[in-house]
């Protein structure tokens, strides 16, 4: 079988499929014909000129499986703690526990959550379950205790026996069941190919279903929606002014549009296209301008609740002040302007806070001992001739008390320590002045290493301090402000400050005023390489004095507490918000579920689920950590964390991350994506070329897949999520290339991810669930999805393009491969090739536009796909070939 013919050192990918056993390698010789073909003897042959990007498949007969019950078995061993390990079942399945050899003969007894048949989920809500003894033997080598698993969630087990009563424990997920389509069939999770929207750029609600075609005839079965609650002052489309309204954008002049309209659409989308919505929600912060907040500040973290961010408030309140004066120019006369240029500049910032800015507001004052209080006290209790009962009278160190509202100075030391580390030699005046001279001097040395601790924490602020200015105003990678303004300070403040300006003694002055330092609110954002299961912002944490937060000025973090109870507003406010979401779409992803208190997580997703018990959570983790990920999975029952493949820096690296199946103990179901809104554009930072072989590897992942919606229309430059405002182009299949806010198959790689799409949904319903990844050189991509049971497999071959082919060479030879068996059939190839004519002989130019305003350079433009297309489906009547 022949293929199209194909340009020299361009990014190519190719697909096949076939029948027998399956290595994950091929074999590949150069022959002078200048094209793309199968030999008689299983060989795939190309020509010297290399090209650009090809994808070959094979048709298969289908096969009916029948399946019995499945019965799952957990082995109960004692002291055996497995809340870190995750254990993932489908809904239906048996699961049974059994005793290990080390409880045998013991009177265990088996607890859980999950709820009796009829009853409703309580997390705290245990209850024992009852042994089976199937063969009445006397020993325990046949005895269980079983669940049948019907409702998807996270439930907890735990075990013990006489007064132990919890020698083990761990969690079961239960995956949920999602159906599509007037028929309700079901949606497997390995199925999902998603496409991500940012809501603000779908222009009114009625408009919607124009925008949105375009994911449904690109093969995407699922949608992801950022909140379409109203934004914020940033319009960020993660800062949240109010968690329960409707954005009134989406409401066009003469319209109001309501929670219900969106849910008509959705259900739509469901029964009509056979496509599930997704939306985020969002418990981390909410927009600094939230009208909720003004009324309900202790739901945030200000110097009321959490007087513990009193010296990181001060700071920022000097960094404020500091940045102010750049911007009037009073440094200038010592060599740092208000523009940012250069090294000489930076240095000068940091002279100017270790000799301005930091001695100024002492800092080390918050956390040091009153001397003169405490000696007072002191030599009162000694003159008075009372004891104080010590814990360790005599041996126990003095160490300082932290004042709980702090206060400078506010210090103290434990008396009754004191006074039997420092005793008099006699009651006389003489005596008593000699020993308080010697706690004296104790005291100061106590409060010079104090303030040595926190000259260490100020070093490390004004190490971060500085990396911020690097990146915001000098690194090629960065945004490059421009000036320092009162827009745009030196550095991100961390605090709300609602107040007219006035000097920084006047607003140190505020800190006492509980009816205003309430409303000193911290941000949110994040830290890296943090606990992520420590709150930042709690007492114990420096990272705001430290200048550790990767800050978003336009948001609150929230201050929930360890109940509902702590804070009472708040928590209803979110459910709310919650039930609403649960309401009307499938699924929710949890943003910044890294950061979000895990204990509010599963309130608000329990919540959820007593709404919706099929809900589909999805999250993001940068824990690192497979072990500290399963414990977001476990608690939270989250159905797939999603992977970026634009966290691969080469294409062998890109080549391993669809390679990874769940075992027993299972790793968390994956959602594969090859950019999220949240990376930046491929096309810049690696090459237009290498989109369409990357989405390959993508979508033969063996998990759910997805994009975001730009990528396949080749927008060259990131859609941020803060200042893009424009519409997203409509759908039109009619439409050229050359159309400006319409889009077709003849757009960007659209008829490609179509193909790639129907593709992987085809074989992860059909039970190609085992991946062999080759990296067969640097730039070149084999991966092979398998079939046990009939052992078909379908190869997909990508030559990437991570360097732009006019500053990198790529290589002319390729290596050998061999598929042993039979190919049965090549089913599709496609290239992304440069300067392809439409019929009216003009340059095709690029697809998405925003409005009449182009989101698509000229840069783009010229790059078109071309498929030869011969793929129906896996296991059906061929079609012929449609070339794009």
């Amino acid at each position: 079988m022949q293929g199209a013919v194909f340009q020299e050192n361009r990014p190519w990918l190719v697909c096949a499929t076939g029948k027998g056993k399956v290595l994950p390698y091929l074999t590949a010789n150069k022959e002078k014909q200048g094209h793309f073909y199968i030999s008689s003897n299983n060989c795939w042959r190309w020509s010297h000129g290399t090209p650009k990007c090809s994808l070959l498949y094979v048709n298969t007969r289908r096969v009916k499986m029948v399946h019995s019950k499945q019965i799952r078995v957990l082995v109960l061993n004692d002291k055996e703690n497995l809340d870190r390990t995750l254990f993932r079942l489908d809904q239906g399945f048996e699961l049974q526990f059994r005793l290990g050899p080390t409880l045998q003969g013991k009177p265990v007894l088996v607890h859980t959550n999950y709820p009796p048949k009829g009853e409703e989920f309580d997390r705290h809500k245990f209850r024992t379950l009852e042994w089976v003894n199937p063969t009445e033997r006397e020993d325990d080598s046949d005895k269980f205790c079983a669940l049948n698993l019907q409702i998807a969630g996270s439930y907890k087990y735990y075990f013990g026996y006489g007064k132990e009563e919890r020698s083990g424990s761990g969690y079961i997920v239960v995956d949920p069941v999602l159906r599509v389509g007037a028929d309700n069939h079901v949606l497997p999770l390995d199925c999902i190919t998603i496409q991500t929207y940012l809501a603000k750029c779908l222009g009114p609600l009625d408009e919607w279903p124009d925008r949105l075609r375009v994911a449904k005839e690109s093969g995407y079965n699922m949608v992801h929606l950022t909140p379409l609650q109203v934004l914020g002052l940033s319009r960020s489309c993660y800062s949240l002014a109010d968690q329960l309204e409707l954005n009134p954008d989406f409401s066009p002049p003469g319209e109001r549009y309501t929670w219900t309209d969106v849910g008509i659409l959705v259900e739509h989308i469901k029964k009509e296209w056979n496509m599930l919505c997704i939306t985020d929600v969002v418990y981390n912060h909410t927009a600094a301008n939230s009208p909720w907040l003004q009324q309900h500040p202790e739901c945030g973290y200000n110097l009321v609740n959490s007087p513990h961010l009193k010296p990181a408030w001060v700071l920022d309140r000097a960094l404020w002040h500091f940045s102010c004066d750049i911007a009037d120019g009073k440094y200038e006369d010592q060599g740092l302007p208000d523009l940012i240029q250069n090294d000489g500049h930076l240095d000068k910032i940091r002279g100017a806070l270790n000799k301005d800015v930091f001695p100024r507001i002492k800092l080390w004052e918050f956390f040091q001992i009153g001397v003169d209080k405490v000696m007072q006290k002191f030599q009162e209790l000694l003159e008075s001739g009372k004891e104080l009962k010590s814990k360790a009278e005599g041996t126990a160190e003095l160490t300082i008390i932290q004042d709980p509202r702090y206060r400078r100075f506010g210090c103290t030391v434990d008396m009754s320590a004191a006074q039997g580390a420092y005793v008099p030699d006699s009651d006389s005046p003489e005596a008593i002045k000699e020993c308080c001279s010697r706690l004296r001097k104790k005291l100061e040395e106590m409060n010079e290493k104090r303030c040595q601790e926190i000259q260490f924490h100020q070093e490390q602020a004004i190490n971060c301090l500085m990396g911020n200015v690097v990146y915001e105003r000098l690194a090629d990678h960065g945004p490059k402000t421009g000036p320092i303004t009162r827009k745009d300070p030196l550095v991100t403040r961390y605090f709300t400050f609602p107040f007219e300006e006035m000097t920084l003694d006047e607003e140190q002055l505020l800190m006492h005023d509980a009816e205003k330092a309430c409303h000193f609110l911290a941000h949110n954002g994040w830290v890296m390489g943090d606990d992520p299961l420590r709150n930042f912002a709690e007492p114990g944490s420096n990272v705001y004095l430290r200048r550790e937060l990767v800050c978003w000025g336009d948001s609150v973090k929230l201050r929930y507490g360890n109940k509902p109870a702590d804070c009472p507003y708040l928590w209803a406010h979110m459910k709310k918000y919650t039930e609403i979401t649960a309401k009307h779409f499938s699924g929710v992803r949890l943003d910044n579920c890294h950061s979000t208190p895990l204990h509010v997580a599963e309130f608000m997703l329990d919540a959820a689920r007593a709404v919706r018990p099929e809900l589909y959570a999805v999250a993001e983790l940068f824990t690192g950590s497979e072990e500290l990920d399963n414990v977001f999975v476990n608690r939270l029952g989250i159905g797939s964390l999603i992977r970026e493949a634009m966290s691969a820096g080469d294409s062998h690296e890109e080549g391993r991350l669809p390679s990874l199946r769940p075992l027993v103990p299972s790793i968390a179901h994956a959602m594969f994506l090859d950019v999220t809104h949240d990376n930046e554009c491929p096309i810049q930072i690696r090459s237009v070329y290498d989109s369409l072989p990357s989405s390959a590897i993508v979508s033969m992942a063996s998990c759910a897949t997805g994009s975001t919606r730009g990528y396949d229309e080749l927008v060259p430059h990131q859609i941020s999520v803060v200042k893009e405002e424009r519409f997203y182009s409509k759908w039109n299949p009619e439409a050229e290339a050359s159309d400006v806010g319409e889009v077709s198959l003849k757009s960007g790689i659209i008829a490609g991810k179509l193909a790639l799409n129907h593709l992987h949904q085809e074989l992860a319903a059909k039970g190609f669930i085992q991946v062999y990844v080759d990296q067969v050189d640097e730039d070149i991509v084999a991966v092979t999805r398998h079939c046990p049971s009939t052992h078909q497999s379908v190869v997909t071959v990508s030559r990437t393009a991570f360097h732009d082919p006019k500053n990198h060479r790529y290589r002319d030879e390729v290596p050998p491969m061999f598929i042993p068996g039979k190919i049965e059939e090549v089913v599709l190839e496609a290239a992304r090739l440069k300067g392809m004519l439409d019929h009216t002989g003009k340059m095709r130019r690029a697809l998405t536009a925003c409005l009449s305003t182009p989101w698509r350079s000229q840069s783009t433009s010229r790059y078109s796909v071309a498929i030869t297309y011969n793929y129906p489906h896996l296991g059906g009547t061929h079609q012929p070939p449609q070339v794009f």
